[in-house]
């Protein structure tokens, strides 16, 4: 990161907070790393119940409304 740039948060950033997460910078977000249970049993939740993964840090698109309805489906 450069001199003066930020960490950013995604809007889970609590939730992953609240959750014991141990986070780190990546890609100019404070992002989550591991949990207090371990990854096994992150592993096992995710199979036998759900998973979330926080995409929010991977990118925005922009779409203007005159475009929408010929490039959108």
């Amino acid at each position: 990161m450069s001199v003066g740039s930020e960490i950013r948060t995604t809007p889970f950033h609590k939730m992953h907070v609240d959750a014991g997460a141990k986070m780190v910078p990546f890609a100019g977000y404070e992002m989550p790393v591991s949990y207090p249970l371990g990854i096994k049993k992150e592993h096992t939740h995710t199979r036998l119940r759900a998973g979330l993964f926080d995409v929010s840090h991977m990118g925005q698109i922009k779409f203007m409304k005159c475009l929408l309805v010929t490039h959108l489906e």
